[in-house]
């Protein structure tokens, strides 16, 4: 289009043009000086926000990274610009920390957002998650934010801060969306939490728990209204209940009794109850309130209206509402109720009423007529999962599950959420249980559209080894995917036939952990899923009753057919939605009813094949609630067989009894690690990455402990028979066999070796011993009901348990020869486990995604399972312990690794180079190098880059074969050998020591830490 001397003028202006924007920015502090290869978008856009243009708008080329121009001038047919396609998807163009959500924080940040608020990055640097209570509150959280602003977090990341019933331990049991934990400081205290985190420039991420509320109590008004009015109440459309199940004749059945429905009455549990100050009447189940339906008030207060005309009058008025139209029923209701509670301000009226009450109570089958005529009908705790009618998150019954997918709905129970983050006050989500909801996909969009593009938004989604994360418009997971990936390098794979074998003939155990996951989500849709599984069968049989070709299907077939396909799910859930069905999803269905026809107990396959087609089909509201229904039973389902018992079960080594993890994977080799990590980079850079969260079964260095065993499969079998020696005389006997069987006490060794305390490693105490007896004994409570083979929450063996308990009791006891025989095991593995605990820590901070830390785990980690990872967290240690590290590096601390210490020092200089290198992490490659010589098992690297920056990443793993007897962590120089990584050239700097690295040998790379971080430096700097 131009002269060659037109041209070459244009380029030397364009190149003018470039030098002056480049030194505009560098004046401002954007850029460095010299022009950038690649666009400075962001840094131009934070420029133009500085000035008094009225920036409005972005163009979606930019956004995109396109390279042609937009509008080429004078073209229209030869260069149709508004018929080409962006060459990046819409899901990539809107992802949490892709360019659009970065532009749309570097707009906020500089002032220039619609509310005029500073938000801070919308990618987080490190998160640190804390778990609210009334013992830890929102003033409690502020008073550590200079501790962790110094630690290098740039994210507080908050357990849900709704209003939760009254002495909640963890909020996920909220009662009301439109207001913040009182117990925790209210609005006021999380607003004030807010300020003190801006002001050591921190963020704040909330968990928010959108599938499901609390109930039960006298807390939640929403469900007492349903309670109160059934479908006609304003809250009925909230929760998900199926007024169509069979056997609850159009009532909300409520599993809240204590004892068989008939006892309960008998024995005078059920209180009728006159709310004087509502004018209302309820009846009470103890600390569970129950109100009345105003139509049938007339039951109570017929017999005591002679004489009392103005109450007679509000009867009369409220014997009409059952014909009355609904919203105006409730608004009459009100102002009647509100007129009973001024009449019986009269100490007749008064008086009156509570013989009345007193009456009803004193004839079981009076109140029986009275709570026959409600909404409500209430059935003993025992049989729940067959009655209710209502979604459960899980299958814990005060937990309703809210339909959310429903527009008002949604408004509802996240105005507050959007008003924190239009304020300012809120940075990023966590999206609590994303698989029980309806439409996953659905629902994240409308939170994306609430709460814009810039808020960082995670979800807690659980995959299954190989499985993919769904494309939606979120940053990725909250890491139970990459905790196994992290921990699964340090198991000895190649050691797994030796391990199995020692397993098996320890516990007896035959089949696989495949075939035992079957057959326990059978056992679970039996016991837990009962009423969900037969309520979708039946649905299935009206489907199959309406076409003459499928109408022979009988409902046990159906039944039985749809536990086998449940069964054999390999996933938590697909995502049917009603339109076209993904590869992924028509794959999964194919395989798994391919699989349940394998194994089924039916004469053929055909309800399977009716049923697949019902899932995959699309269009009819019936296939819609079929689809739905199913796929918010799978999960569940999942979640109890897989985590809540085969976890528990199936215990050959129990750090691969995680969450997001896989039993029978037993370790991931070198070559998975760096493809999963490669795949990470590319597809979710900014998903968390976690290694241990309030829901994990053991602390992160509990399992590193337990998991260097699998080194030392020879050592382990000689450990397993010593104990059996010890524990002989501690057993019980129960039917003629000992208690606890095998099974469970290999669970418990690997228990106790892995939590066993720092200060009991030389010299176990008696107050020391105490404190983790109790520890353990409610442990093994929990996880002896959790396998549901000798005990189960529904049906306690409290002998067996008894047994359990006495025999770790005769164990952690000071002098015990228990203690005597495995204190040099102990110690051991408390050394193996630390050396590895440093390399994860490492791997955590410099592979793709966002490092959190679990309160507390910046020391070492050796909690057991929830409640124990609640426990209060020494916060003075910890910040005395960084002021000593802020003077002694990691490598300085390394001979006092007991304290915990060398490994917060290690997690604070890899956060402060996080903080020095941002795009280094947010935008990296990944990139494996090769580690070759005598013991390159034992050493992983890769490499990451970004604009020009290189970093080098050097792990040793496997320590078993390292370490030999002394007490340090720290592997002799000359066991190395040859060993060495293939460290490309240039000039680099060990970050954590301040070494200068020319070379790839491991015995200098590792002569200060078993660890090393390469960056490299250019010009000398």
């Amino acid at each position: 289009m131009f002269s060659r001397r037109r041209a070459q003028d244009e380029r030397r202006r364009r190149a003018r043009d470039r030098a002056a924007l480049a030194a505009a920015l560098a004046e401002e502090g954007l850029a460095p000086p010299e022009p950038s290869q690649a666009p400075p978008l962001e840094a131009a856009t934070r420029f133009l926000a500085r000035t008094a243009s009225a920036l409005v708008a972005v163009q979606l080329e930019d956004m995109a990274g396109e390279m042609d121009q937009a509008n080429l001038p004078g073209t229209v047919d030869e260069y149709p610009n508004w018929r080409r396609r962006l060459s990046m998807t819409n899901e990539a163009l809107f992802a949490a920390g892709g360019t659009l959500a970065r532009t749309a924080a570097a707009i906020a940040e500089e002032g220039r957002s619609p509310a005029a608020v500073p938000r801070r990055s919308a990618v987080p640097r490190a998160t640190y998650r804390l778990q609210f209570n009334r013992d830890f509150t929102f003033d409690g959280a502020g008073a550590i934010v200079p501790y962790l602003s110094e630690l290098g977090i740039s994210h507080a990341y908050a357990s849900p801060i709704h209003q939760a019933r009254a002495g909640s331990t963890h909020g996920y049991d909220i009662v009301d969306h439109a207001a913040v934990s009182a117990e925790l400081g209210g609005e006021e205290g999380l607003r004030r939490l807010g300020g003190a985190l801006a002001k050591h420039g921190l963020g704040l991420i909330l968990d928010i728990v959108p599938n499901h509320m609390g109930i039960g109590g006298a807390d939640n008004r929403d469900w007492l209204s349903v309670l109160e009015w059934g479908p006609r109440s304003p809250a009925a459309q909230a929760f998900d209940i199926d007024w169509r199940r069979p056997g609850a004749d159009g009532k909300l059945v409520v599993a809240s009794l204590g004892s068989p429905y008939g006892e309960a009455l008998d024995k005078g549990e059920l209180k009728l109850a006159f709310e004087a100050a509502e004018g209302c009447f309820s009846v009470w189940y103890w600390e569970h309130r129950f109100p009345l339906s105003p139509p049938t008030y007339p039951m109570i207060l017929d017999p005591v209206l002679g004489g009392h005309p103005a109450l007679a009058a509000a009867v009369d008025t409220l014997r009409s509402l059952a014909a009355t139209d609904g919203t105006h029923a409730l608004e009459l209701a009100q102002e009647v109720k509100a007129d009973i509670a001024a009449i019986a301000r009269d100490a007749k009226v008064a008086a009156a009423i509570a013989a009345r009450v007193e009456a009803v109570n004193g004839e079981p089958a009076c109140l029986h007529r009275l709570l026959e005529a409600q909404h409500f009908r209430l059935v003993h705790w025992r049989v729940g999962a067959d009655a209710i009618n209502y979604r459960r998150f899980f299958d814990i019954g005060d937990l309703a599950g809210l339909r959310v997918e429903e527009p008002a709905v949604f408004e509802r129970t996240h105005a507050l959420i959007a008003r924190l983050v239009r304020d300012g006050v809120v940075a990023g989500l966590r999206i609590d249980h994303i698989d029980g909801l309806a439409d996953p996909a659905g629902y994240l969009a409308a939170l994306r559209r609430k709460v814009g593009p810039e808020v960082y938004i995670v979800a807690e989604k659980i995959l299954e080894p190989g499985e993919e994360l769904r494309r939606w418009p979120i940053a990725g997971t909250t890491g139970y995917d990459v905790l196994g990936l992290l921990d699964g390098v340090f198991v000895d794979s190649a050691r797994e036939r030796s391990m199995d074998g020692i397993y098996r003939r320890a516990a007896g155990i035959a089949g696989d952990v495949e075939e035992d996951l079957r057959t326990v989500k059978a056992m679970i849709l039996d016991t837990l899923f009962a009423g969900e599984r037969d309520a979708l069968a039946a649905r299935l049989k009206d489907v199959a009753d309406a076409d003459r070709h499928t109408r022979d299907f009988s409902l046990n077939t159906l039944r039985r057919a749809l536990t086998e396909i449940v069964a054999a799910l390999p996933v938590y859930r697909t995502y049917l939605d009603g339109q076209a069905v993904s590869p992924e999803d028509r794959r999964i269905i194919a395989a798994t009813v391919a699989a349940a026809k394998g194994r089924t107990r039916l004469p053929d396959g055909s309800a399977h094949d009716f049923i697949a087609a019902r899932l995959l089909a699309g269009g009819a509201e019936t296939e819609a609630d079929l689809r739905t229904r199913f796929q918010q039973l799978t999960g569940p389902v999942m979640a109890k067989s897989l985590e809540d018992t085969l976890f528990y079960r199936w215990v050959r080594l129990v750090p691969l009894n995680e969450v997001g993890s896989d039993p029978g994977r037993f370790g991931v080799p070198r070559q998975a690690f760096h493809g999963a990590m490669a795949t990470r980079a590319a597809d979710w850079p900014h998903a968390l990455t976690a290694t241990a969260t309030h829901d994990t079964k053991r602390g992160e260095d509990t399992r590193l402990r337990i998991a260097a065993l699998s080194e030392m499969p020879a050592q382990w079998s000689r450990a397993w028979q010593r104990w059996r020696r010890v524990v002989r005389p501690l057993l019980t006997e129960i039917d003629d066999r000992p208690a606890p069987d095998a099974n469970d006490q290999y669970l418990l060794l690997q228990t106790i070796l892995g939590a066993w305390p720092i200060a009991m490693l030389d010299d176990a105490g008696a107050a020391d011993c105490t404190d983790f007896l109790a520890r353990l004994q409610a442990y093994a409570e929990k996880a002896l009901r959790e396998a549901k083979r000798h005990s189960s929450w529904l049906n306690v063996n409290t002998g067996y348990e008894a047994a359990a308990k006495q025999l770790l009791a005769g164990l952690i006891v000071p002098g015990s020869p228990f203690l005597d025989a495995f204190a040099p095991l102990a110690r051991r593995l408390a050394r193996l486990g630390a050396a590895a605990s440093l390399s994860r820590t490492v791997l955590k901070c410099t592979v793709p995604g966002v490092p959190d830390i679990y309160q507390g785990c910046e020391f070492w980690d050796l909690s057991l399972v929830d409640p124990d990872n609640r426990r209060a967290v020494d916060y003075a240690a910890r910040r005395a312990a960084l002021d000593v590290a802020a003077r002694a590096g990691p490598a300085d601390l390394l001979r006092d690794w007991r304290s915990g210490a060398v490994k917060q020092a290690l997690l604070a200089r890899l956060l402060q180079l996080r903080a020095a290198h941002p795009a280094l992490f947010a935008q990296g490659d990944y990139r494996p190098l090769a580690v070759s010589g005598a013991r390159e098992r034992h050493g992983l690297a890769f490499m990451r880059g970004a604009e020009g920056a290189r970093l080098v990443v050097v792990v040793g793993r496997l320590f078993a074969a390292l370490l030999d007897e002394d007490e340090g962590l720290l592997p002799p120089a000359e066991i190395w050998h040859d060993t060495a990584v293939d460290l490309p050239p240039g000039t680099w700097t060990d970050v954590l020591t301040g070494r200068r690295a020319q070379r790839g040998a491991l015995r200098e790379l590792f002569a200060r830490l078993p660890v090393a971080v390469l960056l490299e430096t250019r010009d000398g700097g």
